[in-house]
């Protein structure tokens, strides 16, 4: 496949990120990534990006939401406010295999923000260790107080990012913002859906 110039400029070859995701998975799933860009609910999905600020070249993994990636994309290139820019923001994010995004513009970098620390990481890691993945979708998956993990204290994009390294999808409530996944994994829907066949 052949990209076009405008594509070209925002699929680069990896990096190392500093801080952010030291120890477990590094890589969102693909399956994942895809449909946190495709998601255009209200309640948008996180994705595991690098961001590499081309003025110094420093580069760091981050968790962010998709509508923001979107946005900063739409911001750097200039590709308007309707639906054909937004549309063209999403074939860039869909056809980035890495997940780096080099931005040069300020509003761009303003867009997908570092809103946790390396000690943030650290302690949502440690929080969430003991509980399994199974343990992780079920007290993630239901936005009632009295069946959730209780995450006061905790950066709630912390909390995501480690929810994407135990290989969940996090997602952003519309209303409380609160995290919280689906009940069923991706490959859990797919394989179920092939089993189940219509």
């Amino acid at each position: 496949m052949k990209l076009s110039p405008l594509l070209l400029g925002l699929v680069v070859t990896p990096v190392f990120a500093a801080g952010g995701f030291s120890g477990g998975q590094s890589v969102q799933s693909r399956a994942s990534y895809e449909a946190a860009i495709h998601n255009s609910s209200t309640s948008p999905s996180y994705v595991l990006i690098t961001v590499v600020e081309a003025r110094t070249e420093s580069a760091r993994s981050i968790c962010t939401t998709a509508n923001l990636l979107i946005g900063a994309i739409n911001m750097e290139y200039g590709l308007g406010h309707d639906r054909a820019g937004y549309s063209k923001s999403d074939e860039i994010a869909l056809s980035n295999q890495t997940h780096v995004f080099r931005f040069t513009k300020q509003d761009a970098l303003n867009n997908v923000p570092f809103t946790y620390s390396d000690d943030d990481i650290a302690a949502a890691r440690t929080f969430l260790a003991p509980f399994s993945v199974a343990e992780l979708r079920d007290k993630f998956s239901s936005l009632y107080s009295s069946q959730r993990l209780a995450l006061n204290g905790f950066s709630r994009d912390a909390i995501a990012c480690v929810l994407i390294e135990r290989g969940l999808s996090p997602k952003m409530a519309d209303i409380s913002g609160q995290v919280f996944v689906e009940r069923l994994s991706l490959p859990s829907l797919w394989k179920t859906d092939l089993e189940n066949p219509e």
